[in-house]
């Protein structure tokens, strides 16, 4: 009986011992996506970006700048308005600071726009190094990351100067996602055409994965209002057509 006795107090030791020796950082739990919002977005070609500010949800699509809409809805998601802004978008920003928006669009720009009346105005030339790149700005508007065949360049929102870089672990190889890239305060969001979703964290090292429940047009992943957004596309051409977005909060990513 204290040979039996012994021999399991070595067992829970070894257990104890070796079990933190290997166990190494802990993992986050997994993440599961929750859809909270739909919105119904009628553009021209395709559904690229949406963003968040004063109440307000506003989105831009991207494919061609002779037709182009800056789309305006309420809290709820219900459509209020619309602008011609002239713009073939690829990201939309709300900035706080001084409540414009602020739009990347397909070339190295970077335009204003006013939410009040839609007028464009260019504010920084050559700030971005992809004329493709979906970059992200995070929620304070400090900086923007833009996501070129894995490496991110993170740059100065107001300045225009580039602050650093670092390759992520994962992202998309595809069109349109090997482009997108979403941040939240504290984590980066690339995907793939499978729905996957990867999570960094600001200085580029990988935390988690998980799968959305829909896949999406690859520019669209964005972050805004606590979620992450995703569309599926309109792809609409000169006539028009309903592309939709859907919000997920991320429950067990803290």
């Amino acid at each position: 009986m204290k040979r039996f006795v012994s021999l399991c107090l070595v067992a829970v030791v070894a257990f104890v011992v070796f079990g933190r020796a290997t166990c190494g950082k802990p993992k986050p739990a997994g993440v599961r996506p929750v859809q909270v919002m739909k919105i119904k977005d009628n553009v021209y070609y395709h559904n690229v970006s949406i963003t968040y500010g004063d109440g307000k949800y506003y989105t831009i699509n991207g494919g061609n700048e002779d037709w182009s809409v800056l789309n305006i809805y309420d809290k709820k998601g219900r459509f209020l308005d619309s602008y011609d802004v002239g713009l073939d978008g690829r990201t939309v920003f709300y900035h706080p600071d001084d409540e414009l928006l602020y739009v990347k669009t397909c070339g190295s720009e970077l335009y204003t726009v006013d939410p009040e009346d839609g007028e464009a105005e260019i504010d920084l030339e050559y700030i971005f190094d992809d004329e493709n790149s979906s970059p992200a700005y995070s929620p304070d508007g400090e900086y923007v990351y833009e996501l070129i065949d894995g490496e991110v360049r993170v740059v100065e929102s107001f300045l225009g100067e580039e602050e650093g870089a670092f390759d992520l672990a994962l992202y998309g190889e595809e069109h349109g996602y090997k482009h997108a890239i979403a941040a939240s305060d504290k984590f980066l969001f690339t995907w793939d055409e499978d729905a996957e979703v990867f999570v960094h964290d600001l200085e580029g090292e990988f935390v988690t994965k998980f799968k959305l429940p829909k896949t999406g047009f690859g520019f669209s992943l964005s972050w805004c209002n606590g979620m992450l957004w995703i569309a599926e596309d309109a792809d609409a051409g000169d006539d028009s057509g309903d592309g939709y977005w859907y919000g997920y909060r991320l429950d067990g990513l803290e």
